[in-house]
């Protein structure tokens, strides 16, 4: 007699979330807007930032992890080899090096924008494209995350005008994008959801700046340069990762990962 096959669990149709995944959606969402709605108290400071100031981006942070969470729970989790590491790690520290250059130059370009402000969206891609590119490379779960954070704390530690405030950006920049694949349950990488995830990440710093550094925008204001920052999240982020990963493929250079063996069938 033909011995029982090995019972295997299910695994969620392809682009679809699991019921379970509505808990941490929820949570998430309900407590982001809870913070907004009452604030954080004005009084203690966190590495030079008053907890008032950060209300907006932890509101935005709750409701990012809610919905990464509702994404990571429906897929299968892959563990990262090393092979993974090491290239996530050089793409991180590249961009990293990237940034620096793009500050340097950052006084020039807002300032040959100054006549219309919410005009300077259109050059914050530069900073969303490690964690866009990452996810694309590596193609596991918290790559976005990963090589967009370790850029911010490169830029951090070499230096630039913004300071630590560069970190928790880069957190926030890297888990727009993380979000936007773990709901695609991280199947799918081609140019739409590189699209998407520039997208993702251009909401995000759209959002974080106006509230941050431009609150003194009117409503109008504010809709431009979050509509500028999105569009350069598209254009720059997402068409440029998804280009870069396709050039590095052909050279070889991503032999050992899927994404090399990907662009070689096309």
């Amino acid at each position: 007699m033909a011995a029982p096959e090995a019972s295997v669990a299910p695994h969620p149709p392809a682009g679809l979330l699991t019921a379970r995944a509505v808990v941490p959606a929820a949570l998430g969402l309900t407590l982001a807007v809870t913070v907004w709605a009452v604030g954080l108290p004005a009084g203690p400071s966190l590495f030079g930032s008053s907890l008032a100031d950060l209300t907006v981006p932890t509101a935005i942070l709750l409701a990012l992890t809610g919905l990464w969470l509702a994404g990571w729970t429906s897929t299968t989790r892959e563990s990262w080899r090393v092979v993974d590491i090491v290239t996530a790690s050089v793409l991180g520290v590249a961009g990293g090096f990237l940034f620096v250059l793009w500050n340097l130059s950052w006084p020039v370009v807002s300032g040959a924008l100054a006549a219309f402000p919410p005009a300077s969206g259109i050059g914050v891609g530069i900073w969303l494209l490690p964690g866009v590119l990452g996810a694309l490379v590596i193609r596991k779960p918290g790559a976005a995350l990963y090589t967009e954070l370790l850029a911010a704390v490169v830029s951090a530690l070499v230096g630039n005008q913004w300071g630590f405030s560069t970190v928790w950006y880069g957190f926030l920049e890297g888990l727009g994008p993380e979000v936007l694949f773990a709901i695609l349950l991280y199947r799918r990488f081609g140019l739409g959801a590189s699209l998407g995830g520039g997208a993702a990440a251009g909401v995000v710093v759209g959002l974080l700046d106006t509230f941050v550094y431009y609150p003194e925008f009117s409503p109008v204001f504010k809709a431009v340069y979050i509509v500028a920052a999105i569009t350069s999240g598209v254009v720059i982020a997402g068409v440029g990762s998804w280009a870069l990963t396709r050039a590095l493929a052909r050279t070889g250079a991503l032999s050992s990962l899927a994404s090399g063996r990907d662009a070689r069938r096309v």
